[in-house]
């Protein structure tokens, strides 16, 4: 099960409501690294492991978070959870 939206950067995972809202708050604390601009947007499991949009979106469809197969998951797949 899909827990929580997620961003990895620089080895660290973190996570919010949504990938905007993360991003936004990792720019202002910043957190986020310009010198090293590459993160990966995904989310956590119900066990806690990092798993990015394309994991997570089959993980969801698995267990019923989300009516049809796709093939990323996004933050607004999940607003009735």
């Amino acid at each position: 099960m899909i827990k929580s939206p997620a961003i990895k950067h620089d080895k660290k995972v973190f996570i919010g409501k949504s990938h905007g809202e993360i991003m936004h708050k990792m720019i202002t604390d910043r957190m986020f690294n310009y010198d090293r601009p590459d993160y990966t947007e995904g989310f956590i499991d119900e066990y806690g492991d990092f798993l990015d949009r394309q994991q997570a979106a089959k993980v969801a469809f698995d267990c019923g978070q989300i009516p049809e197969k796709k093939y990323q998951l996004f933050s607004y797949d999940l607003v009735n959870e």
